[in-house]
């Protein structure tokens, strides 16, 4: 950020630096070659300052100033700016941003800083700092690495593609990714940097969950309802395309957030169809498997039923959800007979083909007696009605608590709506009691509507205001106002000019945010005084003050107490 006006010389003692600049590090060797430079030939480019407190705040040249500490200058030059926190803080967002140099977490926290301030969002960014979207967004991850992380890309121990890699991943997995940036080979005495592509394919083999092969609904937001619909999650790549710009298709980085969908999804399969079997498709203790699965012995799965090549069906052919294994949640159809003459004689191989033998099946599992049967089929029916009550109860919350929502939405939507018609009244009354000539007051107030709505574009009201019962579609909004001025009486003028630099103030103000209607109203169209009340009897007079002297000390009594 460039400065063209007059500077002047402030003794050095009257400086001090910023604690908000954006620039945290600096280079000693580098300071140190300046310092020589300054003292042979001084300080060329003035820094920035600003009066504060009982100096002057380095608003832009922290580096030139530490030089010129070092060069023991007994006066730098500088540009004296009257800007407010806000306006540093942009000043030396924008400067730094503009130095090849800036370290990029310490650019993050420049931009965080200015995100805290009210009014200003990732767009204003965008436009104070002449940086692109995805750049801003990128920066902003990396205040999300882990302390140990974020230590070493300072200390720049790993690079910004490293860091920005790690950024994007949920915190728990930071460090697993952190220990694969590095490799120590035999012959190393220690672990050696790899490059950022090697940490990227290990992200994407160990931690990416591609969406698309989801065996449940990413639109359903039900499944896990305080995480919502996958669609609509910032950690996956398909939602948050300016942060992962670079990654192919639709991945999920909450692994565990992954795995409770698909628990879910399955439980609710097996509640809404209960005859279907369940399989896993890889190996796991006993002890860890579901009751009543099947593991990869007891079944033959079969292939799709829409596959002309398909496997013909069979008696022992059932439908089954896959509860573990490659494929979990997937639904697909097995065949229990382990002796199955439609699957172990494959009759269309001919002699001369070199087939090979069917899979070696492993013994059916006993006939369970009627009682195994029975006490089977009473866990079932009881862990089902267990599920059903527990997603009732779940329904049930959710329910009370969207209700609660809507009524607070709905309460404070009636009580806004009551405030937006009472300012349009506002409105109105200021527009139609309009003066023939200002006063000095309202001169100032309406001169600086002016100035503030310089860039003012005319909105669709006023120009339906002024437009005629049949609308013209060939006639645009500032052709209806124009043309409504052109017809406006003398008297009207006023008028017609408060409803143009007063209808963009119809909204509720934000807090903290001047109420220009409100100023308006008090000069303009002030309410008329409520009548004074007619004067008491004394005999009322007297009562009134012995009611008055009882709650006094009434009053002193409960202090007293207190």
């Amino acid at each position: 950020m460039q400065d063209s006006s007059p500077f002047q010389y402030i003794a050095i003692d009257q400086i001090f630096e910023s604690k908000t600049n954006p620039r945290q590090t600096f280079d000693q060797v580098k300071l140190e070659e300046l310092a020589a430079s300054i003292k042979h030939h001084g300080l060329i480019q003035p820094i920035v300052v600003r009066p504060k407190e009982n100096g002057f705040e380095v608003v832009a040249g922290a580096r030139r100033y530490r030089t010129s500490l070092l060069a023991e200058e007994f006066s730098v030059p500088a540009h004296i700016k009257e800007l407010n926190d806000a306006e540093a803080v942009e000043w030396q967002l924008v400067e730094n941003s503009q130095r090849v140099d800036i370290h990029p977490y310490e650019e993050a926290q420049g931009f965080q800083r200015l995100l805290d301030v009210p009014g200003y969002d990732v767009a204003a960014l965008v436009e104070k700092s002449g940086k692109s979207t995805s750049h801003i967004y990128a920066r902003l991850s990396l205040l999300q690495l882990i302390p140990k992380v974020a230590e070493a890309f300072v200390e720049e121990r790993i690079t910004a593609s490293h860091a920005n890699l790690i950024a994007r991943l949920p915190q728990e997995h930071q460090a697993d990714a952190f220990e694969n940036c590095w490799r120590k080979d035999w012959q190393d005495k220690e672990a050696h940097l790899l490059p950022a592509k090697h940490l990227s394919a290990w992200i994407q083999s160990n931690l990416y969950l591609n969406l698309a092969e989801a065996p449940f609904d990413r639109e359903d937001t039900t499944l896990k309802p305080e995480a919502g619909a996958c669609v609509a999650c910032p950690r996956g790549s398909g939602f948050n395309t300016s942060l992962f710009a670079d990654v192919q298709g639709d991945q999920c980085l909450d692994g565990a957030c992954f795995q409770a969908k698909v628990t879910a999804h399955i439980d609710r399969e097996v509640a809404a169809r209960p005859e279907l079997v369940q399989i896993e498709t890889a190996w796991r203790s006993s002890k860890e498997q579901r009751p009543g699965t099947l593991n990869k012995n007891q079944y033959r799965e079969l292939a799709e039923p829409d596959n002309p090549d398909t496997e013909p069906p069979c008696p022992s052919a059932k439908a089954a959800i896959i509860v573990f294994g490659k494929n979990v949640g997937r639904t697909v159809t097995v065949c229990l007979d382990a002796e199955c003459p439609v699957h172990t004689n494959q009759a269309h191989h001919t002699e001369e083909e070199d087939v090979e033998p069917p899979p070696v099946m492993a013994e059916a599992p006993e006939q369970e007696t009627e009682e195994e049967a029975a006490q089977r089929k009473a866990e079932h029916e009881q862990r089902m009605a267990e599920y059903k009550a527990e997603q009732q109860r779940k329904e049930d919350e959710r329910k009370a608590e969207f209700e609660r929502q809507q009524k607070e939405y709905e309460a404070e939507q009636a009580r806004r709506e009551k405030l937006r018609k009472a300012r349009a009244a506002t409105f109105e009354r200021i527009v139609e009691t309009a003066p023939t000539s200002f006063s000095q007051e309202q001169l100032r107030l309406f001169l600086r509507l002016i100035v503030e709505n310089m860039a003012y574009q005319l909105h669709e009201e006023v120009a339906h205001h002024f437009a005629s019962g049949e609308e013209d579609t060939e006639q645009g909004d500032d052709e209806v106002v124009l043309a409504a001025l052109a017809n406006t009486a003398d008297d009207k003028l006023i008028s017609f000019a408060l409803r143009l630099v007063l209808a963009d103030n119809l909204e509720i103000p934000r807090e903290g945010q001047n109420d220009t209607l409100s100023e308006a109203e008090a000069l303009f169209a002030p309410k008329p005084a409520k009548p004074k009340k007619t004067p008491s009897s004394p005999s009322s007079l007297v009562k009134a003050s012995a009611m008055k002297s009882v709650k006094v000390k009434k009053s002193a009594e409960s202090q007293r107490a207190a």
